[in-house]
């Protein structure tokens, strides 16, 4: 199929878009991401397999897709939506956890698609119609994101890692405030912006307070080359927001057999199988996330059980390929094109359910 997958500045960076684009053109479809943010101009992975994958800037509103329509749209968000409301494709609606909220129905639309359940019941308390929603798990590249691998250099003291955002109640001030009741851990924060960065600002000040500047390192955003070796330098990796937000992180974490401790909110609470996989903790609570790190650390054996069963559990149900496998055959019912096989029927209704 020929799918055209549009993704706008008002979608966190970490929702998952560029992994299942990707995925989708392994999975032999040619696939065009058009999108308004700047760095995104270049290929969003890596791409080995029958299909294609091209990069191209976010036209204006009614410009349409010229002499090469697509078959479907994936539109991810509420602004991707209403531009490829006017194109006269089919158009399916994708709302990731931490992204905005729809007003009501989305507006031709086909199908509409959560991430996590508890994203599911957002979109249905939004006025999204129950015969719509599907949900289908955000991804990850268990290729790229592994147990085995090189990692970054690391001293003798426990090593705390954050993936995100800084924004406010995304985690990271919670995670800076834990960090100075977990005695001789240091605490590595990975996102923001790249240059001056009012979040960072107020996260110093956070770790200036709590008194643990000396044991927290803000490192900027951190990419796909250099994130699974960040992943798994660390003990522990920290997802402890206080509202949805993307659960990408999460499963790179899980991915890289390293055990999480993360809220019981949102996304995390869906990818997180607690004393499973890791942790989960109520939100805000600096106090249980301490505790729950405090733990981990004292417990080696707990540490890489939870990480197997976080890399097995990454591989079963998050893997890209399965992913795409699932909307392949979600996007061929839409469109009229019966799925291959069987087994792939079967995991469209486990994943899609």
């Amino acid at each position: 199929m020929r799918i055209a997958v549009i993704r706008t500045s008002e979608v966190p960076e970490g929702c998952g878009t560029a992994s299942t684009a990707s995925a989708l053109a392994v999975a032999g479809h040619r696939v065009l991401v058009l999108t308004d943010r700047p760095g995104d101009h270049d290929p969003v992975g890596p791409v080995t397999g029958p299909g294609e994958l091209e990069v191209r800037p976010l036209p204006a509103a009614g410009a349409g897709f010229g002499d090469d329509p697509p078959d479907l749209v994936h539109a991810v968000g509420p602004a991707a939506v209403r531009w490829a409301a006017g194109t006269g494709a089919p158009v399916v609606a994708s709302y990731p956890t931490g992204g905005p909220d729809p007003v009501g129905p989305p507006a031709g639309a086909v199908a509409v698609l959560a991430d996590s359940e508890h994203r599911h019941a957002a979109l249905l308390a939004a006025g999204v119609p129950r015969s719509q929603l599907r949900t289908v798990p955000a991804c990850v590249d268990t290729d790229v994101y592994t147990a085995a691998g090189p990692a970054l250099r690391r001293g003798e003291h426990p090593r705390l890692v954050l993936v995100g955002s800084l924004a406010p109640c995304a985690g990271a001030g919670t995670a800076i405030r834990a960090l100075a009741r977990v005695r001789d851990a240091e605490l590595l924060v990975a996102g923001g912006a790249a240059g001056d960065d009012p979040d960072r600002d107020r996260l110093f000040a956070i770790a200036r307070e709590a008194g643990v500047t000396g044991r927290v390192r803000f490192l900027g955003p951190v990419g796909d080359a250099l994130r699974p070796r960040l992943l798994r330098s660390a003990d522990v990796v920290l997802d402890v927001p206080g509202r949805d937000v993307p659960v990408t992180p999460v499963l790179q974490a899980m991915a890289c057999a390293r055990p999480v401790v993360g809220s019981s909110v949102g996304g995390s609470a869906d990818a997180v199988v607690d004393r499973v996989t890791g942790l989960l903790v109520r939100p805000g609570r600096p106090a249980d996330v301490a505790a729950a790190v405090r733990d981990l650390l004292a417990d080696e054996a707990m540490r890489a059980g939870y990480g197997i069963a976080g890399r097995d559990r990454a591989v079963s149900r998050f893997d890209r390929a399965r992913i795409a496998v699932a909307l392949t055959a979600l996007y061929g019912g839409l469109v009229g094109v019966p799925p291959e096989t069987e087994t792939e029927t079967e995991t469209e209704l486990e994943l899609l359910g």
